[in-house]
């Protein structure tokens, strides 16, 4: 028999089960080298840290660790080759994938035989968070919750211990440090079986308070206990109530029962006779006046008093039967003092008066007293040093008081702001009427309101609100702390306006064009027409050209001005882009009623207009289609309504000409243009261009976008713009754009393995490529077998082609975000997209369209603008790339903006792949971490 066989299939699979154990442990592995350099992790990065395990090979330790801590663990690696080869102490904070930092508890062990650095971690960032939580917890209510004479514990709604005092700690026999954040059953195990277990889930659960006595079976005790819920869970107050238990059981049997009550008293309690001479005193009387029990039956009650009132009025109370209740200051025998309260009673034993004095004594309570003022005082510098409003209004929305911040956000001085109401202050409010204050919410946050500044204009403020209610729910007062949103608002409302609307012309853009034309559409009376009309300004290409983009943007805004005044306040006029504009009208005589206003258009063109200190005129051609007469949806009406303007430019310009069925030749020549493009893939007729992305924070070179180019072998190179369109429709771009992907995932990473470099390639994914169902896994087929790491590929998508099915979109992105890649919104801002999406879609990237960049505006600042658009898209986690940089000054601005990342003409053109090689070739090797 062959024992070494069998041996080594042990020995093999014990290394496989080894293996699989250390790929399927929760922890991390990490083995490197003597120079730090990663040798292998286990698969527990791909969950703790973000990272493939590929991705780490080959890099040094140091490049995942905080860079304020490398010194300290080059320290830690220096002791570890030494004199001390092993450490299970090590706190390391932790850079993931996606930039967060969590903290971890690692070991490590330096194995001088193997040449190699064990190291296991897990993260504790929790466990940090936790610990924090804490000491802010003590810190705040520490003072006043020990001060109290009850044992006090809260927990929130997963019944967990927020907070114990020491009492409550002592009662179960635990350390109150040690027991915060552990389950309430956990600390105080005894709890499962109590009586009071299932008082404290109803209060729990109905947020009602509760109180009640309950027996506790482990102390063998009778306690005490108020429940209180709040906002997160419920507050308990418990305190021992076995003595008064056990008093009231022994009055009923026996003097000597009584007596034994009576010392065991938690407060001290004298008896006095009608002489005032004290004639009986508890234990604690004893010991918290420090006088013996013989010693006091000597003396007078008015020896431990401080001015206690001896006078006929209130002995004539107390004869009368009216226990009296005081509050004055005991004097102890070492001449020391206290507060205290004292109820007085009298009664007669055997025909002789007596008087009972019970002695509370207030130290404990006037030292809370203290610490409440403290922190009202501290609450009041709080409120007036606070950036936020902040209001006091009363039940009848009267202002009770206000903070310097409020002032100043509204413009009032303190007392005229004291002499207004809620619906004096504000124009729009959360909570406006006391109906809303009875029976609503108690709080919002969050919520947005409009403040009546004193000079009359509104401030948008974000608000928080309290409502302080009495015990029967009546509203008694609301709190408020308000922030000023108004340059938020005019910055959302300025993207609004830019996602709908040309920002050069102000007109509506292509998008709004299209819902409005439908509304047309859908109002239009039956029998009724409406004239679709294109227009092509004639001779603007020579002015831009003579002139410059600067004269020929003048001369657009003169154009539209122009049109906005001939037409009707019901007609509509928009912007399609470069020189063509579109009009949509009612038309109740049909093509007459079209003619005339199409006559009226090419009056006002063919104007002169000043440019440049010339008088130039334009005219423009304009094509016609009407509905329902030519088409009958808004799609047709717009592609008749253009082949008709070309039909009418081909005429001699300056002219309207209204659509006819035998306008088809265009249509001809782009159906030729698709028979051409249908073999276009199988016979090699496309190549892919780059154009360079820079980061704008040292400029160096981070990746390309992909551009696909078409070299027809008859009519040479095809423009994107001219075949696109035509792929898209005919479904031909799902190849298509199958092809550029495996086409930029393989170039890319030779080109990586080449020179050595990491570089990223964005790739254009059309609105039918991400309907396919199969498309996540054409992206991991596509990386798989070019071996390119999924972080090095970005996927483009347009703002139609994230809206087109927006259910799919959302679960199709999650997918390809599962697989490591990038998401990017090309040309953000000019499409059909709102601001909401962007939290609906797991996106990486903005790319900032340049008309954002280059136009300038009366209202907000171009810099303001794109300032607070890469704010918000950094508030988002997401970086922004801007498009079309073609200055060195528009790179400065971008610069200043925060902005992350730019590509265009002054950076880079578009290239060919030996001249992004050689680019790429001739960058500077990366730095070593």
């Amino acid at each position: 028999m062959d024992t070494s066989t069998g041996s080594a299939d042990a020995s093999a699979l014990l290394a496989a089960e080894y293996s699989a154990l250390i790929d399927n442990a929760l922890d991390l592995m990490v083995v490197h080298d003597g120079a730090g350099r990663i040798l292998r992790v286990n698969a527990a990065a791909r969950a703790l840290l973000g990272y493939e395990p590929e991705e780490l090979a080959g890099r040094h330790y140091t490049d995942l660790l905080d860079p304020g801590q490398h010194a300290e663990a080059r320290a830690i690696e220096a002791s570890l080759h030494g004199d001390c080869p092993e450490r299970t102490d090590v706190a390391l904070r932790v850079r993931r994938k996606d930039g967060s930092v969590i903290q971890m508890a690692s070991a490590a062990r330096w194995s001088a035989s193997h040449r190699r650095m064990f190291v296991t971690a897990r993260d504790v960032t929790g466990q940090q968070q936790a610990r924090e939580a804490l000491l802010r917890s003590e810190a705040a209510l520490g003072s006043m919750l020990e001060s109290i004479g009850d044992a006090f514990f809260a927990i929130d709604s997963n019944w967990r211990l927020t907070y114990a005092n020491r009492k409550a700690a002592a009662f179960v026999g635990v350390d109150a440090a040690e027991s915060i954040g552990k389950p309430l059953l956990e600390v105080a195990p005894d709890l499962q079986h109590s009586p009071s277990l299932p008082r404290y889930q109803r209060a729990m659960q109905t947020r009602q308070a509760d109180a009640f006595e309950v027996f506790w079976e482990p102390g063998q005790v009778w306690i005490e206990a108020r429940v209180y819920p709040h906002a997160d869970g419920i507050s308990v107050y418990f305190h021992e109530i076995t003595a008064k238990r056990e008093a009231e059981h022994a009055l009923k049997k026996s003097e000597q029962r009584f007596r034994k009550l009576f010392n065991q008293a938690g407060d001290s309690v004298m008896i006095v006779d009608g002489a005032l001479r004290i004639v009986s005193v508890n234990d604690r009387a004893c010991a918290r006046f420090g006088y013996s029990r013989d010693e006091f039956l000597g003396m007078l009650a008015t020896d431990v008093n401080f001015g206690f009132p001896e006078g006929r009025a209130l002995l004539a109370g107390l004869r009368a039967g009216q226990a009296q209740l005081l509050r004055t200051d005991k004097r102890c025998k070492d001449g020391t003092s206290f507060p205290a309260e004292v109820q007085i009673s009298r009664f007669d034993d055997e025909g002789e008066e007596y008087f009972l004095a019970v002695i509370r004594d207030l130290s404990d309570r006037a030292e809370a007293e203290r610490q409440l003022r403290e922190s009202e005082r501290r609450f009041r510098e709080v409120i007036e040093m606070t950036p936020a409003g902040y209001l006091l209004a009363g039940r009848d929305g009267a202002l009770q008081d206000v903070n310097p911040a409020l002032c100043a956000l509204s413009g009032y001085p303190r007392e005229m702001l004291l002499a207004l109401r809620l619906d004096d202050l504000f124009v729009s409010c959360p909570l406006p009427t006391l109906d809303v204050w009875d029976a609503g919410p108690a709080t919002v946050q969050g919520v947005e309101a409009v403040l009546q500044h004193r000079h009359g204009y509104h401030i948008h403020v974000l608000f928080n609100g309290s409502i302080k209610r009495d015990d029967e729910g009546r509203a008694l007062s609301l709190t408020g702390l308000m922030t000023d949103i108004t340059g938020r608002k005019a910055a959302e409302n300025r993207l609004q306006e830019l996602a709908t609307h040309d920002t050069l012309t102000g007109l509506p853009n292509r998008a709004l064009l299209g819902e409005r034309v439908q509304q047309m559409l859908d109002a239009a009376p039956y029998g009724s027409s409406v004239a679709v009309m294109f227009l092509d300004l004639d001779r603007f290409k020579e002015v831009n050209d003579s002139f410059g983009h600067e004269s020929g943007d003048v001369l657009l805004c003169e154009v539209a001005s122009r049109l906005r005044k001939v037409i009707r306040p019901t007609d509509i006029i928009a912007r399609l882009g470069g020189d063509e504009f579109v009009v949509a009208a009612h038309c109740a005589t049909g093509q007459a009623a079209a003619a005339r206003i199409a006559d009226k258009l090419l009056d006002v063109l063919t104007a002169p207009i000043a440019v440049g200190g010339i008088d130039v005129i334009v005219g423009a051609s304009i094509g016609i289609s009407m509905y329902p007469q030519d088409a009958q949806t808004r799609e047709l009406l717009f592609q008749t309504a253009d082949t008709a303007m070309y039909r009418a430019k081909n005429s001699g310009r300056n002219r309207y000409r209204f659509f006819e069925p035998e306008m088809t030749v265009a249509t001809r020549e782009r159906m030729a243009l698709e028979v051409s493009l249908r073999p276009a893939l199988a016979r090699g007729e496309f190549e892919l261009h780059y154009q360079p992305r820079y980061a704008l924070d040292g400029m160096a070179l981070i990746g390309m976008e992909a551009l696909i180019r078409w070299n027809h072998p008859e009519r040479g190179q095809v423009s994107p713009q001219q075949f696109i369109g035509i792929a898209e429709e005919t479904g031909l771009i799902v190849p298509i754009g199958r092809w550029v992907l495996r086409e930029a995932c393989a170039r890319t990473r030779r080109l990586m393995d080449d020179y050595g470099t990491r570089v990223m390639v964005s790739v254009n994914v059309s609105a039918r490529q991400l309907a396919q169902p199969g498309f996540a896994a054409e992206v991991c087929a596509a990386l798989a077998d070019s071996g390119l790491p999924p972080a090095c590929l970005e996927l483009e998508l347009t703002e139609s082609a994230l809206i087109e099915d927006i259910e799919h979109t959302a679960s199709m992105l999650r997918e390809l975000k599962r697989l490591g890649i990038r998401i990017a919104v090309d040309d953000f801002g000019t499409g059909y997209s709102g601001l909401a999406y962007l939290r609906r879609f797991p996106i990486d990237v903005l790319k900032l369209d340049r008309s954002f960049v280059t136009q300038q505006d009366e209202n907000v600042s171009t810099f303001d603008f794109v300032k607070a658009f890469v704010d918000m898209a950094h508030a988002l986690n997401m970086e922004v790339v801007a498009e079309g940089v073609e200055t060195q000054e528009v790179c400065d601005f971008l610069r200043a903006a925060r902005c992350d990342q730019a590509q265009g003409y002054y950076l880079a053109r578009p290239m060919r792949l030996g001249q992004l090689r050689a680019l790429v070739g001739s960058q500077p090797p990366p730095k070593e971490g």
